[in-house]
């Protein structure tokens, strides 16, 4: 009797949740750092003008290109209180994590949390986890497609350019080398035959003019792929020269730069389409004559045609190729719906030029601001070290290759 008393008290407690939540409230228990609760509106949050400022820089810092851990250092250097000793020392709520000796230690796992959180451009994602059962105060994650989503819901405190450039870089993120090192390309040099990123690779005794990236794939298997070989410094000078002569480009022949770049992209969008689109068929094609397989073989189990161990031994490497295809298949759907929503957005990539006046240096935020990706070709010759020719695509945010 108590039991179904619970039951029914937290089923009208969900409802009345969930009718929040589907309106775009914001239900939780506490907003997220750099929030607070609005002081006369409920279920609405303000921006906390004390710590906005350590979000911002935050945003500011990974955008130049640092991780989590080493914004983490920064901040513990610098004595910014943790977010869950500010929210203790500020209202009075204790956390699990709370350690109050230690009222700086930052680490890795919370910035990285806070530059994934769409909250800080104004958006509400609710229903990001659920409870199994009254009975447990367990929670479980809910896969992205059972979340809601509501856009404009509050104030931003980041704009939406940093937080572009931030979900690039993180997306782009690679760990530092043995030697504590990164370059200011790492994650954004691509191999043209793959499609695997490269590697910064360097040594104790080398100096800055022997640095070089080498294709993903050929540093881990060399029999699937060829070095893709290229000098840091060299790629660094043509990265520089691109940039300098697109910027120049835009700023001096705009309506020329805007016809080009509208032709090129419409044609390179056409072509990554049609490769993804043919990919797809043929692992649905695929996975349709496995089905076949698979029907074929459990007829002949049952038959007593095949043994139970050649039935496992045939279906076994089936079941194999059927799970690659159907990630691969699924990964392939993701791409080809973000291509096609992937718009030229000229405009953006002008007001961006039009915040540099003259390029000089490559410089971490320069690189994220306009570098989309840098594809490398193969050498010419691929093992010759002097006197070869090597293509290098570099693709700019928001316009492509122009």
């Amino acid at each position: 009797m108590n039991d179904m008393y619970a039951k029914d008290i937290s089923k009208k407690i969900k409802s009345v949740k969930q009718d929040k939540q589907r309106k775009g409230q914001f239900i939780g228990g506490k907003p997220m750092y750099g929030y607070k609760m609005h002081p006369t509106e409920k279920n609405k949050i303000v921006i906390d003008e004390e710590v906005a400022p350590v979000v911002r820089r935050i945003f500011a810092l990974c955008a130049s290109g640092l991780g989590p851990d080493k914004i983490a250092r920064i901040l513990r250097a610098d004595q910014i209180l943790t977010p869950t000793v500010y929210e203790f020392r500020t209202n009075g709520v204790r956390h699990t994590n709370l350690n109050e000796n230690k009222p700086y230690d930052w680490c890795g796992s919370t910035v990285a949390d806070i530059l994934e959180r769409e909250e800080y451009i104004g958006n509400t994602i609710n229903c990001r986890s659920y409870s199994p059962s009254f009975k447990s105060k367990k929670s479980k994650r809910n896969p992205p497609e059972k979340q809601l989503r509501f856009e404009h819901t509050h104030e931003p405190l980041i704009d939406m350019e940093t937080w572009e450039i931030v979900q690039k870089v993180r997306a782009g993120k690679r760990r530092p080398n043995k030697m504590g090192e990164m370059d200011l390309l790492s994650g954004i040099v691509y191999c043209a035959d793959c499609g695997k990123r490269h590697y910064f690779c360097r040594c104790g005794s080398w100096n800055e003019s022997q640095y070089t990236y080498t294709c993903g794939t050929y540093h881990g298997h060399k029999e699937d792929c060829t070095p893709h070989t290229v000098k840091v410094m060299a790629l660094h000078e043509i990265v520089l020269a691109e940039v300098q002569r697109v910027t120049q480009e835009a700023r001096e022949h705009t309506e020329e730069f805007l016809r080009r770049a509208m032709d090129k992209h419409s044609s390179q969008l056409k072509k990554e389409l049609s490769a993804k689109t043919k990919e797809l068929d043929r692992a649905q094609k695929r996975l349709v004559d496995l089905e076949k397989l698979f029907r074929a073989a459990f007829e002949q189990l049952a038959l007593a045609n095949l043994s139970e161990t050649q039935f496992k031994a045939l279906t076994g490497g089936y079941e194999e190729e059927k799970q690659e295809l159907t990630i691969r298949s699924e990964m392939l759907e993701q791409e080809i719906n973000t291509e096609k929503k992937r718009m030229l957005n000229a405009d953006r990539f002008l007001k961006v030029v039009q915040r540099y006046t003259e390029i000089q240096e490559l410089t971490p935020e320069i690189v994220r601001e306009f570098i989309e990706k840098i594809v490398v070709h193969e050498r010419s010759e691929p093992w010759k070290k002097k006197n070869y020719t090597q293509q290098i695509d570099v693709y700019f945010n928001f316009v492509g290759q122009v």
